[in-house]
């Protein structure tokens, strides 16, 4: 069993199961050699048996106290009972694990090193990196720490991953394309320090891709996939008027919108709709900006109903857009619907599980990437569980489309039954109106 299989990733919700506690000393005294490491009783007990109980009360509680009271007749005991029972249903299983009780964050010297050239916190993509280093240190035991680059350039990226490795990291996440170049360019240098290279492979100076060698693994997503599921039920649920802002043109900024638009042009066509427009625009940054906002602004005035705001910390202004004209957008990376009554939905791939899925290889193989792993470029979609929108009750805010079909479409895509391509050098073919700005 891996270390995934412990964790539960409730904002992204679309199904995936993550969390599956084991508790037991038979279980917890013998070495998970699936795993490659030792789980420290600390977490595997306690941190368990806590998770454990918040799940009793909050998904079987009724059941659970039904079986207290069947064994236990005593008043005196029933109290006790219902007291804990009280307390564990307050417990945030999730916040709780992400807590580090033990030390295992370092400021240096982690094993794990995460750099990014972002605010680690950022609410969306960076955060969610760190989280999946998060629970997997914390479950496994493993120490970690966190860099961020000062110059936003190869030679800041290239500095920073270097201090990790000097303050003895032994496997470096790397956040995002631009550290292409600084993996391509350290991949020789340290050919004992293992890369984990998050939606990006090794480039020169050049942008021409290099060989991937075996200290490096690559991961990126099937955003196509996340895009074009959120296009396809906006337009079910009614929305004729759309709109796309992404930050850089990069590949999975490109990826996510060129699926947003194949998802709005199979809808427009399944509902025999002839008048689906979509406004196109990169803004050129993943920041917030008062260019965004007014450009987002004129969009709403003008008809557009709904905009995916894909890229960072650029969603805050078209959401500023939404609430002055009472528009509608769609979040991007991480489910961002808890932030506003304004998003409709967000476009989500599980980062985290993918970071978990690959430090477990890591570990497992004692510190460097398995045959399946080393030197290898891998993409997670709906087929893996790593792409989708949210599915929760309490997240779902579609009035007219349900989860029902959402999922059925989500299963198709999995399958392959319905394609969505992943191509990027070219703009998709749809016959819904897209102007590009």
């Amino acid at each position: 069993m891996l270390i995934r299989s412990i964790l539960l990733r409730e904002r992204l919700n679309y199904g995936l199961l993550l969390l599956q506690i084991l508790a037991g000393d038979a279980i917890l005294d013998k070495e998970v050699k699936s795993m490659g490491i030792r789980m420290k009783r600390k977490i595997a007990g306690s941190m368990a048996i806590l998770l454990l109980a918040g799940m009793l009360a909050g998904c079987n509680g009724e059941e659970a106290q039904e079986t207290a009271s069947e064994e236990m007749q005593s008043p005196v005991v029933d109290i006790e009972i219902q007291k804990q029972q009280k307390e564990a249903a307050q417990v945030d299983p999730m916040a709780d694990l992400l807590k580090d009780h033990y030390g295992d964050y370092q400021e240096t010297g982690g094993e794990i090193a995460f750099v990014s050239d972002g605010v680690v916190m950022d609410g969306n993509y960076n955060e969610v990196i760190y989280e999946g280093i998060q629970m997997y240190a914390l479950a496994a035991g493993v120490s970690f720490s966190y860099y961020n680059v000062e110059e936003d350039n190869l030679e800041g990226h290239v500095e920073t991953v270097e201090d990790a490795i000097l303050n003895d990291a032994k496997v470096v996440v790397c956040a995002g394309y631009d550290f292409q170049e600084a993996v391509g360019e350290l991949q020789d240098v340290y050919p004992d320090i293992c890369f984990l290279l998050i939606d990006g492979v090794p480039v020169d100076t050049q942008g021409e891709p290099l060989e991937i060698e075996d200290n490096v693994h690559c991961v990126s997503f099937k955003e196509e996939e996340s895009g074009y599921l959120a296009g396809y039920m906006a337009v079910l649920e009614g929305y004729r008027n759309l709109g796309f802002i992404g930050g850089k043109e990069e590949p999975p900024v490109i990826r996510y919108g060129y699926g947003y638009l194949q998802g709005i042009d199979d809808a427009a066509k399944e509902l025999g709709l002839k008048d689906v427009t979509v406004n196109y625009w990169y803004a050129g940054t993943f920041q917030s900006s008062e260019e965004i906002c007014g450009e987002a602004v004129r969009w709403y005035e003008e008809g557009t109903e709904v905009i995916f705001a894909c890229g960072g910390f650029l969603y805050e202004s078209v959401l500023e857009a939404a609430g002055r004209e009472k528009g509608l957008l769609i979040g991007v990376d991480v489910d961002q619907n808890k932030r506003s009554e304004y998003f409709l939905t967000s476009a989500v791939k599980d980062i985290a599980n993918a970071v978990v899925i690959s430090l477990d290889d890591y570990f497992a193989e004692g510190g460097k990437w398995s045959e399946a792993f080393a030197g290898q470029s891998v993409r997670y979609g709906m087929k893996d569980n790593c792409a989708g929108i949210p599915m929760l009750e309490t997240e779902w805010k579609f009035q007219h489309v349900t989860m029902k079909k959402c999922y059925e479409i989500y299963t198709q895509i999995g399958q392959g039954k319905i394609f969505v391509s992943e191509e990027i050098e070219e703009r998709p073919g749809v016959a819904v109106t897209v102007k590009y700005l």
